[in-house]
């Protein structure tokens, strides 16, 4: 019983670890390349939901496609996937 509770502990703090990696890794200041220590500093987020497109997106935040596309440089419009994280709004560091 106590070996089986070990790995169970063992497996939960693999997991915990791992979603913690995943959140360092989704932090929100993307790299702009302006500068060296410049950035993108996200302060509006919206997370993708079924349907949802860039153009739906654009038109229900109001936010141009040229914004749209700074804030988002990486972002690949063809496989947006359900709570993908969309920057809405931001400023450079």
């Amino acid at each position: 019983m106590a070996r089986s509770s070990y790995k169970l502990t063992m497996l939960f703090s693999f997991v915990l670890l791992f979603l913690l990696s995943i959140n360092i890794a989704e932090s929100r200041i993307v790299s702009s390349g302006i500068g060296k220590n410049s950035g993108l500093l996200c302060s509006k987020i919206y997370g993708a939901n079924i349907g949802d497109t860039c153009f739906s997106i654009m038109q229900q935040f109001s936010v141009t496609a040229k914004d749209f596309t700074t804030f988002n440089p990486n972002l690949n419009c063809e496989k947006m996937f359900v709570g993908e994280w969309i920057c809405l709004d931001g400023s450079f560091l």
